[in-house]
């Protein structure tokens, strides 16, 4: 009872490695694992958004007349606790310094959950690189963890310390651990917080704590998930239930329906996201079937003497992800009950129901197998072996994938999308070198790295939508005078370039909005003044800088 009114479970085995400072050496090699995958030149697809955006916020002379920039400020602690770093170091530094941060801070969060599951040597390793592997392949949202540094990326490492707490059976403190990861990010906070309750609600009666024992560290996180939790709450301060709505809806089923509402996909990119993820679900219920049958009574699968195999951790590991699951299923209800009401269905769904399935499901499903790739080494070696074996060759060969198409196409992903990438980079620069300070400039639709490289301020692009609902309804504005849905080869399709909007047009949208420059494709040529590139060089050169305003006849 004692050890109940401490709020740890009585059969919590000891957070300590079984191979001592070997785990240092293992950390290592899943930092090295979370390089693989995440390494790629900066920027990465939302480190435009998210550094920029930390970076005006210590230097607002930054792209100065920016609107998202200038938009409401909903990650006030990340910017303070490393959007500072922009002060002091350069963006592409600033990518790399919070990348290693990030990593080094989930990969030991990782060995925290690994040993309080199986302590045995190389199966932390084994189960980060087949998480990752799970997480990048198989996912159903999109959701990612190891990649480009945000926010979400601390929240998750201080979420997983959580998890190793929880694991442990020790349950005062997995809350202030999931209430800082609030304060990073409110929702990878909040979604831990419900799992953690629903894993605590299912545990056995005699390891269930008191509430008394787990409500001091309830608190402590409460306290601590408000630094994420009042910015959030302001984000719809000010604006009308009406906007605040249709804010909602735009965010949902305009410019994240591949996060938030699947059903709104189509049905072949439903079918394949639904296909990947079904492997996942199908392996994790295969090991929780594998898993139960232990609990209920398989001696070897019992804890260990030397407490290398720890059942009671990896059912709570396996609970957590079957209520992300749960939540899965829910989410889906919810969207097709309310399909003929997308302002209710989207004011349910923004907040982010799919997320928690493509992490916790994979991580679940990954210690399990490190569980059982363990149990079958000692009960039968020879296939323990040859099972060993196939889950080392699949991670070798998803991350061996991974570094050859990175070292053949080093391009940043956040250019992913953009053609002539060093044509792009280099008229950025020129308009850093040269464009006022405070010049605005019309840029196609995915050129979102255009301020990490131009250091200028953009009208609106689609990846950088703002928080708050004024601004969202206003983006949504912006994109539909910028981008228009045009007939392009007998399909309606959204303009991507400024110059499918036609010199008269871009003239009206540069007023209205106060560009006074414009960058797109070299042809077809505008009849607006050229500045960038030479003239000598402008038929080599995939990317044109305009000035708007003045015309002059299209060079030959």
């Amino acid at each position: 009872m004692a050890d109940l009114a401490s709020g740890k479970s009585p059969v919590a085995p000891k957070a300590v490695s079984s191979h001592g400072g070997f785990a240092w050496f293992e950390w290592a090699v899943i930092l090295a694992v979370f390089f693989v995958v995440g390494g790629a030149p900066p920027p990465h697809v939302n480190e435009t958004h998210y550094l920029t955006k930390a970076k005006h916020y210590w230097n607002p002379s930054y792209c100065p007349g920016d609107f998202f920039l200038n938009s409401a400020d909903p990650h006030l602690a990340f910017y303070w606790t490393f959007g500072w770093v922009t002060r002091v170091a350069s963006l592409p530094a600033t990518a790399w310094i919070g990348r290693f941060v990030a990593w080094a801070l989930i990969a030991a969060a990782w060995l925290r959950m690994s040993l309080a599951v199986v302590a045995v040597p190389w199966t932390a390793a084994l189960s980060a690189a087949a998480w990752v592997a799970l997480v990048e392949r198989a996912n159903f949202a999109g959701e990612w963890v190891v990649g480009g540094v945000e926010g979400k990326c601390f929240a998750y490492a201080l979420v997983f310390f959580g998890l190793a707490a929880m694991f442990r059976g020790e349950w005062r403190s997995p809350w202030i651990w999931f209430g800082a990861g609030s304060a990073l990010h409110v929702l990878v906070g909040a979604w831990a917080v419900l799992g953690g309750f629903a894993v605590l609600l299912t545990e056995r009666r005699g390891n269930r704590p008191s509430l008394r024992a787990v409500l001091p560290g309830l608190i402590l996180g409460g306290v601590l998930s408000l630094a994420g939790l009042l910015p959030a709450l302001a984000l719809e301060r000010g604006a009308d239930p009406a906007t605040a709505a249709e804010a909602a809806r735009i965010y949902v089923f305009e410019r994240l329906p591949h996060h938030l509402a699947p059903l709104s996909l189509s049905a072949e990119e439903l079918s394949r996201r639904a296909a990947r993820f079904g492997l996942v679900i199908a392996a994790f219920v295969g090991l929780c079937a594998w898993q139960f049958w232990g609990e209920r009574g398989d001696p070897p699968k019992r804890i260990s003497a030397d407490g290398e195999l720890h059942v009671g951790a990896l059912g709570r590991a396996m609970r957590f992800a079957a209520f992300s699951l749960l939540c899965n299923g829910a989410a889906l209800c919810l969207e097709a009950a309310l399909k003929d009401e997308p302002l209710t269905a989207a004011r349910v769904l923004r907040y982010y129901w799919f997320r928690q399935a493509d992490v916790m499901v994979p991580l679940a499903t990954a210690f399990a197998l490190a569980a059982f790739v363990v149990w079958m080494l000692r009960r039968r070696a020879w296939v323990g072996t040859l099972v060993a074996g196939g889950a080392v060759a699949g991670c070798a060969w998803f991350l061996g994938g991974l570094a050859v198409s990175r070292l053949e196409n080093p391009q940043p992903p956040a250019t992913a999308r953009l053609e002539g990438f060093a044509d792009w980079r280099d008229a950025c620069l020129w308009v850093r070198d040269h464009a006022p300070a405070d010049a605005t400039f019309l840029i196609p639709r995915m050129g979102h790295s255009f301020k990490w490289y131009a250091w200028r301020a953009d009208v609106a692009n689609y990846k950088d939508v703002p928080q708050d609902a004024a601004s969202v309804v206003e983006w949504k504005a912006r994109c539909a005078d910028v981008f228009p849905t045009m007939d392009i080869n007998g399909k309606e399709t959204l303009a991507s370039y400024p110059d499918q909007l036609g010199v008269e047009r871009l003239r009206e949208v540069a007023r209205k909005y106060g560009a006074t420059y414009v960058i797109t494709r070299r042809y077809p040529p505008l009849d607006l003044k050229v500045v960038y590139p030479e003239k000598e060089r402008r038929a080599d050169c995939y990317w044109t800088v305009y000035e708007i305003g003045r015309s002059r006849p299209a060079s030959p």
